[in-house]
């Protein structure tokens, strides 16, 4: 069995000016042995990376829960007697049932009508009547 040579740690000789830490509520200074060394240590590094993937997981996850929340109401609409004899939706009935116009995955223009289809997953809304605030609920079985 052949052993690798463990490598030292290479050690800079050039001298940095000192700088204070970034993470938030640390106002230690210290010297950096890395012009791109911007914490006082390891652990404040850490912690400050952990932060800010808290915060984009945090954003994501609201954003998940809001479009599964408007997929349900278009599942639920789409599955309604009075939806299935109309083809439309108020769209003061959408707010009362808590829709979110702002959240969707993609939109889609439709060839036919040249209208957008916002989706919500497989689940999609598209605009049929403007003056009437009317939607047509459009179920994509090839994206599920």
């Amino acid at each position: 069995m052949v052993r690798k040579k463990k490598q030292l740690k290479r050690i800079s000789n050039r001298t940095y000016p000192s700088k204070l830490c970034k993470k938030e509520g640390c106002s230690k200074e210290f010297i950096p042995t890395d012009g791109r060394q911007v914490y006082c240590c390891s652990q404040h590094r850490i912690d400050s990376n952990n932060d800010k993937r808290k915060l984009v997981d945090k954003f994501e996850s609201e954003f998940n829960k809001a479009a599964r929340n408007n997929k349900w109401i278009l599942i639920k609409i789409s599955e309604n007697r009075s939806y299935l004899n109309s083809k439309n939706v108020t769209a003061s009935f959408l707010d009362f049932l808590g829709y979110d116009h702002s959240i969707h995955h993609r939109i889609v223009v439709d060839e036919k009508t040249n209208r957008e289809i916002k989706f919500c997953f497989n689940y999609g809304l598209t605009p049929i009547d403007s003056e009437k605030h009317l939607f047509k609920i459009v179920i994509d079985n090839d994206n599920i």
